[in-house]
């Protein structure tokens, strides 16, 4: 077995790999007689062995000439989780940490603005979609109005059992997120999906503060209709693209920048949402 090229696939050198394989066959074992054995240069051995030894794979004893023994695999391959586990870590905060500084330094730039300006992108699969979903705090500022069709009810209610992998709760949590954050949210859902769905995400919230915010900020009716989109501050319009392959199923989303358009999509949601039934969140 090639434990050597596993041991590369975690990181380690070709020769921090053979030196520990080596190791673990001969046992206790000199610097020169390892470098012998391995096929490691004499001027590279020690700088390896220290390297084994900075990530707890190997153990050395302090005497003349110093001996080496490899740790335990179970506990060296642990000891070597643990420490790309820190490196991690700490990369990751070092990135947030360059993120913040580069989002303060454009915060200086000013934009134009995008309001008046026609644009589209489209998002493919799910992944894009719920990436879509999670921006837009960042691209509200004051309303978000979403409409969805009635055969949704019969894709997300499943014997009343929700499936938090959805993009539907998604939505949800991202909807409260903003209605605690001052956003005003209108919603005309189906009304099986208010029974099986908003009711399940509503009851899991239970600070009061959270509650009043929700329910200030976020008005919703129930309503059968054939509309499907999502409108943010009077320009940003999504709508889903189905799947040509299984009309049920969503294939993408079309992102459109233009508030023309968008204030034709307003005029109809208004238009349905007088239709709509007033929905209780019953917290």
């Amino acid at each position: 077995m090639n434990y050597e090229g596993s041991l590369r696939d975690l990181g380690l050198t070709k020769y921090e790999a053979s030196a520990y394989s080596t190791l673990l066959k001969e046992g206790v074992t000199g610097a020169q007689e390892l470098s012998r054995k391995s096929d490691i240069p004499v001027g590279k051995i020690y700088e390896v062995l220290s390297n084994l030894n900075n990530m707890g794979l190997v153990e050395f004893q302090r005497s003349r000439p110093r001996k080496y023994r490899a740790v335990k695999p179970a506990i060296a391959l642990n000891n070597l989780y643990s420490k790309k586990e820190e490196e991690t870590k700490n990369e990751l905060e070092n990135f947030k940490l360059k993120v913040s500084e580069l989002e303060s330094k454009f915060s200086d730039i000013t934009q134009p603005d995008h309001t008046e300006v026609q644009f589209w992108a489209t998002s493919i699969g799910e992944e894009n979609i719920i990436k879509n979903v999670r921006n837009m705090l960042d691209e509200v500022e004051t309303e978000i109005l979403h409409v969805k069709p009635a055969k949704m009810s019969k894709l997300i209610c499943k014997e009343e059992n929700i499936d938090p992998s959805t993009v539907m709760p998604i939505v949800i949590d991202e909807f409260v997120k903003a209605a605690k954050k001052g956003i005003k949210i209108k919603m005309i859902f189906p009304e099986d999906m208010f029974t099986h769905l908003m009711s399940h995400w509503f009851s899991h919230i239970k600070d009061p503060h959270d509650k009043e915010m929700i329910e200030i900020n976020i008005d919703a009716r129930s309503l059968d209709c054939d509309y499907d989109f999502r409108l943010i501050d009077d320009y940003i319009t999504y709508i889903p693209i189905p799947d040509p392959l299984n009309p049920d199923e969503m294939f993408g989303e079309l992102k459109i920048y233009d508030k023309e358009y968008a204030a034709k999509l307003k005029d109809k949601f208004e238009e349905i949402w007088i239709k709509g039934k007033k929905v209780d969140y019953s917290f």
